[in-house]
């Protein structure tokens, strides 16, 4: 299941890109909603990538 979610969540973050990014630079200095986005896109993925804690 771990994996599954794993791959869920690089498309999705691959359709997040596509959509934020779609006619801007990436590194734009003015601060958009797409950043923010962007910003929450990729803590999403990397907590899908840690190791679950067994207790």
């Amino acid at each position: 299941m771990k994996r599954q979610l794993q791959g869920i969540s690089l498309i999705l973050m691959g359709i997040l890109l596509s959509v934020c990014f779609g006619n801007e630079p990436f590194f734009d200095l003015d601060f958009a909603w797409s950043v923010i986005f962007f910003a929450v896109g990729i803590v999403g993925v990397i907590l899908t990538f840690l190791p679950e804690k067994h207790n």
